[in-house]
């Protein structure tokens, strides 16, 4: 085997050795607080407690105090458990100490079984144990008790008759040791041929210890000569760390070289690093983004989803609107609507009919217009300009020219509004079409909504009611984020 294995295992087991002596000294556990779980009591002292120390159960540590803390006049002590320690209904602790003197623990009993698990979130019930204090007590509990046993003892024994008592017992005492010489005496043999075993003993040791002291020589021995056999591959060793040292020294030489290049601006990279112009060019860059990214998180999406029923021809009318607001003061509405207002349609047509002067067949061309009642889609597209209250529309109402004004109150959840469209004069359709609006928010998003359509045209004027939805869209707004910078 290699000097570098032998070195390399020796300081690997040290390093090992050392891990467990640093984890058993600050009683750390693998895993921590996942394999244990956290309970609590309370105490009326805790006075040399500290946090980490040990809760037993029979004397085994199966966890430690986490915190300790004053609540209502009492101490309040959190306990980590392992989770593989079973805590029942029952279940009680108490303070204890190893020894009169030594360290304080927290003395656990899980308690039976037969009582259930105990409850998450309640407190352990917690009884006195013995402490340092309590002891004194008892002390001096024992030592009222002495003081009585002696004033006892002053009135039976003091006087003639105490004296005769005392000579009695001295009496006594005397012939006690008389019958334990005796005893010494019939077994003094059995003592003789135990000290014969300890002799045997100690003599057994004077022949090995002087054999070992030889063997530990010969391992040092060995150990000399294996240094020796390997000193040239020692050598070895320290001339490649020689070299790496000396690699190192050089490329740290060439970092400062570059590095000094970078700082007088020498390459590319230097100039770019200390030209001022692309700094502030850069700069430029970055506030520009940083801009039109604030403008854009700023910006409001709104969606309008509502329906609305026709009372004159029992059909019914919906829409989905979206607006998009860079600034509270105005904003842009586009409008999709499924409406049953029908549809104008025109062509041309020839007739040809008989000239009853000449008898020739004469084309006459000849343009028909019709409007179809059939449901219809159109699209609107708005410019919104508010002032105060009143907000300003015009641009495209469902597929015609148009504009119109609407009054908001009660934070926009009252509306009403005025919308004046397709200018366009027909037969059953002489006046330009106005629309009068009504809204009320009642709760979140949901409004209900009420008004007349065609007020101008007796013979399509209609009442409408309905309700539908509004609401600000954050996710559509980061879509549209999305899409702006894959462009």
């Amino acid at each position: 085997m290699k000097l570098e294995t032998k070195v390399g295992l020796f300081f690997t087991g040290a390093i090992v050795l050392l891990a467990v002596l640093i984890f058993r000294a600050e009683k750390l556990e693998v895993g921590g607080k996942r394999n244990q779980s956290e309970r609590f009591t309370f105490f009326d002292s805790v006075a040399g407690l500290n946090i980490q120390s040990a809760v037993r159960i029979a004397g085994v540590s199966v966890g430690s105090v986490r915190t300790i803390s004053l609540e209502n006049g009492r101490a309040r002590v959190a306990l980590g458990i392992s989770n593989e320690v079973p805590i029942y209904g029952d279940a009680t602790v108490s303070l204890g100490s190893i020894g009169i003197l030594g360290e304080k623990f927290v003395d656990l009993d899980p308690g039976h079984s037969a009582k259930g698990p105990f409850p998450e979130g309640s407190p352990l019930p917690s009884k006195p144990g013995v402490s340092l204090d309590n002891l004194m007590e008892s002390l001096s509990e024992i030592s009222k008790n002495v003081k009585g046993v002696t004033f006892a003892l002053n009135e039976s024994i003091g006087g003639e008759q105490g004296r005769q008592k005392l000579d009695e017992i001295v009496d006594n005492i005397r012939v006690l040791t008389g019958e334990f010489r005796s005893m010494a005496q019939e077994n003094h043999g059995a003592i003789d041929h135990t000290m014969a075993n300890v002799e045997a003993l100690s003599s057994d040791l004077r022949e090995r210890l002087p054999r070992m002291a030889q063997q530990f020589e010969t391992i040092g021995k060995n150990l000399n000569a294996i240094l020796e056999e390997n000193r040239p591959e020692l050598k070895g060793v320290v001339g490649d760390i020689r070299k790496l040292a000396q690699s190192f020294q050089g490329s740290a030489d060439n970092i400062k070289v570059l590095t000094d290049r970078l700082n007088s601006g020498q390459g590319t990279i230097g100039k770019l690093l200390n030209d001022e112009t692309t700094v502030k060019k850069i700069n430029d860059a970055v506030d520009n983004v940083n801009n039109l990214l604030g403008g854009f998180n700023k910006m409001d999406f709104r969606l309008d989803m509502g329906a609305a029923q026709w009372s004159k021809r029992g059909d019914s009318m919906a829409g989905l609107g979206l607006e998009i607001a860079p600034r509270p003061d105005y904003w842009y509405a586009l409008g999709f609507n499924s409406t049953p207002d029908g549809k104008i349609n025109q062509s041309t047509q020839t007739f040809t009919q008989v000239d009853p002067i000449t008898g020739q067949p004469l084309s006459t061309p000849q343009n028909v217009k019709w409007v179809t009642t059939d449901r219809a889609f159109t699209m609107s597209a708005q410019f919104a300009k508010r002032l105060g209250p009143a907000v300003f529309t015009a641009g495209i109402v469902e597929n015609t020219g148009g504009g119109g004004v609407e009054l908001r109150a009660l934070d926009d959840r009252l509306r009403f509004g005025l919308l004046a469209y397709d200018f366009m004069k027909r037969d059953d359709k002489p006046n330009p079409r106005y629309r009068f609006t009504s809204s009320y928010q009642f709760w979140k998003g949901a409004y209900i909504q009420a008004g007349i359509q065609d007020i101008d045209n007796k013979d399509l004027r209609t009442v409408f009611f309905g309700a539908g939805l509004r609401w600000k869209d954050d996710d559509l707004k980061k879509m549209v984020g999305l899409a702006g910078s894959a462009k």
